[in-house]
């Protein structure tokens, strides 16, 4: 896989995006899982507490998919609050084109992935052009934080992107969008056949770099 640097606007360390010959729109997006909801990082530990701000996938740096389709807000450096020295701090966030409906009457309207260690693409806050991702198209690279490999995966309410309390699902209401996710349960992995189809998609392309 091919890595390019940019810089980020506030001067940090580079910041690790696909290559442009790398198109993570003409990848075969993850499947989807039983209740619709496309696979958001396969083989992922649901791990976690139930009072927790969203729901962390656990497991070795891993390709992270869209779950739905929706509008880019960023994907760039920052946006989390509790960001450590050794922790990859790269995130996105998507408006969903179709806001997922709860039993109590809430909405999820946005989705948002934290402690990415690449991106496979780059937008900043703001941007005048948004991007536009299909379910199950692929957004990056799970990292790490608090000394634990992981995904962090928020589903936010109501269009509030605050993420104070009451603006956010908790833990196992995660689970319970994640077609009822058992706790310390995994995701599906990808299936060889997946492996195929998406070796087939990339070309057969290898690492110029020797990966």
């Amino acid at each position: 896989m091919a890595v390019a640097a940019s810089e980020d606007g506030d001067g940090g360390p580079p910041v690790a995006v696909r290559a442009q010959a790398d198109n993570p729109s003409a990848e075969p997006p993850s499947d989807p899982l039983s209740c619709g909801i496309h696979n958001p990082m396969p083989g992922g530990l649901a791990a976690g507490y139930a009072a927790d701000t969203g729901l962390d996938l656990v497991g070795p740096p891993s390709p992270v998919y869209a779950l739905a389709a929706g509008a880019v807000d960023y994907a760039e450096r920052g946006h989390s609050l509790w960001s450590g020295p050794r922790d990859t701090d790269l995130a996105v966030r998507i408006a969903l084109d179709e806001p997922i409906a709860l039993a109590d009457g809430r909405k999820v309207t946005h989705v948002w992935y934290a402690h990415l260690s690449e991106l496979a693409f780059e937008q900043p806050s703001g941007a005048a052009k948004r991007r536009h991702v299909r379910a199950g198209e692929r957004l990056g690279v799970s990292g790490r934080a608090r000394g634990v490999n992981h995904l962090h995966l928020g589903l936010l309410l109501d269009g509030d992107t605050s993420q104070t309390w009451g603006t956010f699902l908790l833990e196992d209401e995660v689970r319970q969008v994640l077609c009822g996710l058992r706790s310390k349960h995994r995701l599906p992995k990808i299936t060889r056949a997946d492996d195929r189809r998406r070796s087939e998609a990339g070309g057969g392309r290898r690492d110029r770099t020797g990966g």
